[in-house]
């Protein structure tokens, strides 16, 4: 008689601290894809404005010149003006690299991002608010100041790229703080993953032995049945 040893044995519930499932976080939402593409649009206006920094080097120059118009080096101005637009365009090319990486990163949920996004549209809101007072001040006294020429706003275009930035970039603060916006930005949980799901533990089966046949006696040559 052959013993046929158990079949597989049922699987065990996982105990804590094994594999984990992914966090089930909520669909992206229209507000966090339309704050996403106002960043991008911000990003897009920076470059912009920096065109137009480029553009008006020659405004720039001559301001410097009236605000060193007492200096004794004639090159003076020149040097600073171009100085003033090489540090513009870099913080322009900084400025548009922290659009498109907050940009992503709340796009992604990141919720220290969206914070971050906040301090620094709050950077910019003042910057831009004391470039406008600056750039207003001016035109009212018909003549441009050194501060407005280092913003690049310090003819009308720029100052409306400049405005626009603003609007843009406080559409996407809103949106991100929108009350539709915050599930997406919270913690996620992380679940024990159950048995079968890509990651989790396989239940462990015992080896089937094979089945042993039963041997049979040698046979003796001697007994053979009587013939009848």
């Amino acid at each position: 008689m052959s013993y046929q040893p158990p079949g597989p044995y049922p699987a065990y519930p996982q105990y804590p601290g094994g594999a984990a499932m992914p966090p089930n976080r909520p669909p992206l939402p229209t507000t966090v894809l339309r704050a996403h593409y106002c960043m991008l649009a911000g990003a897009a206006l920076t470059v912009a404005s920096a065109g137009i920094t480029i553009a008006e080097s020659g405004t720039i120059k001559d301001s410097m010149r009236q605000a060193l118009a007492n200096s004794n080096d004639p090159t003076a101005a020149s040097t600073l003006g171009n100085a003033v637009i090489v540090l513009a365009c870099v913080f322009a090319a900084i400025e548009v690299g922290l659009w498109i990486w907050m940009a992503y990163a709340t796009k992604a949920g990141r919720n220290w991002a969206r914070i971050l996004s906040t301090v620094f549209f709050g950077l910019e809101a003042a910057g831009q608010l004391l470039g406008g007072l600056t750039f207003f001040a001016s035109s009212s006294n018909g003549s441009s100041s050194s501060s407005s020429a280092y913003s690049g706003t310090s003819t009308t275009a720029g100052e409306i790229v400049g405005w626009l930035t603003f609007g843009v970039g406080l559409a996407a603060i809103i949106l991100l703080w929108n009350k539709a916006s915050r599930p997406y930005f919270q913690p996620q949980m992380l679940y024990p993953a159950p048995y079968g799901y890509p990651g989790g533990p396989v239940p462990y089966t015992y080896p089937v032995m094979p089945q042993q046949t039963q041997q049979q006696p040698p046979t003796d040559p001697w007994n053979t049945p009587p013939n009848n």
